[in-house]
């Protein structure tokens, strides 16, 4: 077994067709020798028996054969098989040795692509993962491992992607409240004799970004703590609806917001504070991104035992170009407005992580400038509502 690990796949097919030609070789050649030395046998025992033949019956005369000269016949018919046996043997190991090269020939051109896929993959670096994988126009193992791998290869370059501007991100969200709390700590420095009002103002700079910092180490912790453990309890549909809106009526009212109630579905299993947090977040981006004067229906809904929580809102909708980043960690559609708004980006991957953490499924249908519709999928509700 050691021994097969060191050798090549190509070498390995050889020595395997190869064997399998030598048994059938072997099993042809004694199956030959076998019956060409019952025909020898046969001939050789049918001489006497033309001895036996009556007078009458023979027309010429028979030559006279004497005893050496049937023990000569008898010595020839035994060269004659040991003779077809080396015979046989002999083009036995010449077929065989013929055989076992035409293998490895055409084993080696049909490995080739492999070859090539494994000096491509070879070349492929993490810090470059844009080279693919030339596809072969053909519908074998080969080029269907080519089509998987260039497959897997974008999986990868899109994770690491998300990676690197994850680590960005973050940096960036931990980076701007510790440099603003360390410029007014280096301003109480500079000043010889710091009025009270500027370690006020300092004070409060420095408790509001702390909090700012808490909060994002929060949002991380939900977003990647896989170990958490959901209390599941019933859920008002309606009441938690009527209490987000209540505490959005300030934003609501001031941008005259209407907002319309329809829950077909009334309650449901899961965390009563995830599931707050989850619908908060959404209802506070339809209200923060409405139009002035905008609508927001939310709407629950039972269908063929199937569960539907959908918020929709009047607002300026989102990209098609950037529907499928939406839900990344710091991902905002537009980064001045969000930034206005006090956001980090981190809202709609904790409605996603929540949402799935309770088995659901969450969707987005948006048209631009007409409005967004989030659509919260719960299967089997049989285990996830009542």
């Amino acid at each position: 077994m050691k021994f097969a690990r060191g050798i090549s796949l190509r070498l390995r097919i050889t020595l395997l067709a190869g064997a399998i030609l030598i048994f059938c070789s072997i099993i042809l050649t004694i199956t030959a020798s076998y019956n060409a030395h019952s025909q020898f046998t046969y001939l050789t025992a049918a001489g006497p028996i033309s001895a036996h033949l009556s007078i009458a019956e023979i027309d010429t005369p028979l030559p006279l054969i004497t005893v050496p000269q049937a023990e000569l016949s008898a010595k020839a018919v035994t060269e004659a098989k040991q003779k077809f046996d080396k015979t046989s043997i002999i083009i036995m190991f010449i077929v065989t040795i013929l055989g076992m090269g035409m293998v490895y020939l055409f084993a080696g051109r049909s490995l080739r692509p492999i070859h090539n896929l494994s000096h491509t993959i070879s070349a492929i670096t993490e810090d470059d993962l844009r080279d693919r994988v030339p596809i072969l126009n053909t519908n074998d193992e080969v080029g269907r491992l080519g089509h998987s791998f260039n497959i897997m290869l974008d999986r990868l370059e899109k994770s690491f992607s998300q990676q690197k501007r994850f680590s960005a991100n973050v940096a960036h969200e931990l980076k701007t409240p510790l440099a603003i709390i360390n410029a007014g700590i280096q301003v109480l420095h500079i000043e010889e004799h710091p009025s009270l009002s500027d370690y006020a103002e300092t004070l409060a700079t420095t408790d509001r970004n702390v909090n700012r910092l808490i909060s994002v180490v929060d949002d991380l912790m939900t977003l990647y703590d896989e170990q958490e453990r959901l209390d599941i309890a019933s859920i008002n549909l309606r009441e938690m609806f009527e209490s987000i809106t209540s505490e959005l009526h300030p934003i609501l009212e001031e941008k005259q917001i209407e907002t319309e109630l329809g829950c077909g579905l009334l309650s449901v299993l899961g965390n009563q504070v995830l599931l707050y947090r989850a619908f908060f977040n959404l209802v506070e981006n339809a209200a923060k991104y409405n139009k002035h004067g905008g609508q927001i229906r939310i709407k629950t809904e039972v269908e063929n035992n199937t569960g539907k929580i959908t918020i929709s809102d009047s607002g300026n909708g989102i990209p098609s170009d950037e529907m499928q980043q939406i839900f990344e960690p710091f991902y905002r559609i537009n980064k001045s407005r969000s930034r206005k708004s006090g956001g980090v980006g981190l809202g709609l991957s904790i409605v996603k992580t929540i949402i799935e953490k309770h088995g659901w499924r969450i969707s987005v249908d948006s048209e631009f400038e007409q409005g967004s519709t989030f659509t919260i999928t719960l299967s089997n509700l049989n285990k996830s509502a009542y």
